[in-house]
């Protein structure tokens, strides 16, 4: 029962590649959706059937054995790992199950039923496995995965630049991950999460761990998109909807958060690098926050949420309240695949229109998602008795309590006036405001068909109540903290602020502070929208000077000069002038080659004649004696 949770996946990729033109396009869809529900119906099963505190592995066979380094595959369940197979399965059944409306038509919609189903096989290979080596196989492959989905339409060449660009950003941090792993091994000599716990002995060696650490953080910050290396996340909105949905609720995005709870115990004996996590992760949370802001896409507003709320997740593991952690990613999950369902039921209605400024009063046409998005905004900002609220506000409770870290509570707790002022930002835009939608367009405005809005009732309901009942299994890990009632309320108050402000900006905007702040506003909207300039910084100061270094140095003095006179060019130089010289034997007359021919014979055919040593022996002492005569003589 449980590996089947890991081979559904994967037997619905075959299906779906390799036997896509025998099941034809409603077969790959029904396959596909029949799998998903199968392993999300024995995640329950697992779930509910193991308590607190026991844990399960299961070896199915080794992998390589060599010397002191051996390395199993085998599946392991605890806690952890129960929340996330929920999270996942779920999450993509639903995916699943909306892609077979969303990508109704698409003549290529086998093949992305079959890479869907690859993504979520091998999420669920590096949540389930019990050493980070086999972990390292599932980060690789969602990162494979990922470039085949967001440039599945790869007829586009933004697609294809989002895809290339998502590739090397997280080859920047699977390096960094490898690094770590292979120093970790070579200090320590463990590579199983169960072992980490007995790292607490090597406390002689905390410079080693900073160095390891911080391999570990750059993978971390390529994968769950922070700062530095976020770069990546919001043009990976280039691939479909249900692609971005995956993608930043379930999947990939949540790897690198998951991986700092995994190896928490290492984390734990490097207070420096525990700092380290807290600014990197609030840093991320306010600067996506600010980006967010003056988006117009409506797939990249919510995009650069998920950036923020990662980089909640990030702080409070850097807190050491990594259950937290995992209870608000658990959360995020459900609303933030609302949030992008939702939108990908707007865009589909709207003709693919993505930018919500041309959209407008679709709150009568399209009522469920406008009731979706609201209820999935308001999750998100946090909103008291809503899924967000349950972690969120603990989240920033757990912070308030290291005052000595202040900087991280006012970062948070601006974050979340920023978060609450972009979602109804987006709101206002999309279904409020007046329509700047065609007229031919809006004649045919609708809801789509039932495995369209399935999944967002599902998430709807889930986003209400999923953090109240997952709020008594973490509690559990979690003594919440006593705080002053005000100090309770600055979430809410911030939210309200920020929603508040955001209705005024866009219906009441007041002429004279606008003409009273419009240089500081209009300079504080290039930032934004530029994206804090990390695109045209990182091309200027990295990019062209690797470029120089390489064409400089690598190009002109090693492969242009050494390699290649050396290799390819020095070769042909030889063989062409070897071959001139050759070619003057070649008189072109028969009796030429006929005695070639012969003498070739006579060389290679005819034995060599064998000399017996004994009779050498005669031969040389008849010489000296013949040399002695003549010299006597003489």
């Amino acid at each position: 029962m449980y590996t089947l949770i890991i081979y559904f996946p994967l037997i619905s990729f075959f299906i779906c590649l390799f036997l896509g033109r025998l099941v034809g396009a409603n077969g790959s869809k029904i396959i596909s959706n029949i799998c998903l529900f199968s392993s999300f119906i024995l995640s329950l099963l697992i779930f509910f059937e193991w308590n607190l505190g026991i844990n399960l592995s299961i070896d199915l066979t080794t992998w390589f054995d060599v010397g002191i380094l051996s390395v199993p595959l085998s599946i392991y369940f605890d806690n952890i790992t129960n929340c996330m197979l929920i999270l996942i399965t779920l999450v993509s059944f639903l995916v699943h199950l909306f892609s077979t409306s969303y990508m109704d038509g698409d003549p290529h919609v086998t093949r992305f039923m079959g890479y869907l189903s690859l993504f979520t096989f091998f999420m669920l290979v590096l949540v389930t496995a019990n050493n980070i080596v086999q972990m390292f196989i599932g980060w690789e492959g969602v990162g494979l995965t990922s470039y085949l989905l967001i440039n599945f339409w790869y007829t586009r060449i933004q697609a294809n630049k989002a895809a290339i660009k998502a590739m090397v950003v997280n080859k920047v941090g699977d390096v960094g991950l490898l690094l770590g792993i292979v120093s970790l091994w070579n200090l320590s000599g463990l590579l199983k999460f169960s072992s980490f716990m007995g790292l607490t002995i090597f406390s002689n060696l905390e410079n080693m761990f900073n160095w390891i650490n911080v391999m570990l953080i750059i993978g971390v910050m390529a994968k769950s998109a922070q700062i530095g290396l976020h770069t990546w996340l919001p043009d990976a909105m280039e691939g479909p909807t249900p692609v971005s949905a995956l993608i930043h609720a379930a999947t990939m995005v949540t790897a690198g958060v998951f991986l700092l709870i995994r190896v928490s115990p290492v984390l734990e004996g490097t207070p420096l690098i525990l700092l380290l996590v807290i600014f990197l992760g609030a840093l991320t949370a306010f600067m996506s926050g600010t980006i967010g802001l003056v988006q117009s896409d409506l797939k990249k507003v919510i995009a650069y949420s998920t950036c923020s709320q990662l980089g909640y997740m990030v702080m409070i593991c850097g807190f050491s309240h990594y259950h937290c952690g995992l209870f608000h990613l658990f959360n995020h999950g459900f609303f933030k695949a609302l949030l992008f369902l939702s939108a990908g039921s707007i865009i589909h209605a709207v003709n693919n229109e993505q930018d919500m400024r041309k959209t407008g009063n679709l709150k009568i046409t399209l009522p469920l998602s406008y009731t979706c998005i609201i209820i999935g905004s308001l999750s998100l900002a946090g909103l008291p008795f809503l899924t967000g609220f349950y972690s969120k506000d603990l989240l920033l409770e757990l912070v308030y309590q290291n005052h000595y870290l202040s900087f991280a509570l006012w970062l948070g707790l601006i974050t979340t006036f920023l978060t609450a002022f972009y979602s109804f930002r987006l709101i206002s835009y999309t279904f409020l405001t007046r329509s700047g939608i065609a007229v031919r367009t809006s004649n045919i405005l609708h809801e789509g068909k039932w495995n369209l809005f399935t999944p967002l009732i599902v998430l709807f309901i889930l986003s209400i109540f999923a953090g109240f009942l997952m709020g008594n299994y973490v509690m559990i890990e979690i003594s919440p903290p006593i705080l002053p009632a005000i100090s309770k309320l600055y979430p809410l108050i911030l939210t309200v602020l920020g929603s508040f402000f955001s209705i005024l900006l866009i219906y009441l905007i007041v002429i004279s502070w606008k003409i009273v702040f419009k240089n500081t506003i209009l300079y504080l909207y290039e930032i934004f929208s530029r994206a804090w300039y990390w695109d045209p910084i990182t091309k200027i100061f990295l990019i062209n000077q690797t470029l120089n270094v390489g064409f400089s140095y690598t190009y002109k003095i090693l492969d242009n000069q050494f390699v290649e006179m050396l290799g390819p060019y020095g070769g042909t130089n030889v063989i062409t002038s070897s071959s001139a010289q050759v070619s003057q034997y070649h008189i072109g007359k028969i009796a030429s080659y006929t005695l070639s021919l012969i003498i070739f014979i006579y060389i290679f055919i005819t034995p060599l004649p064998s000399f017996d040593f004994g009779e050498l022996k005669m031969f040389k002492l008849f010489i000296h004696v013949n040399e002695s005569v003549q010299v006597s003589k003489t």
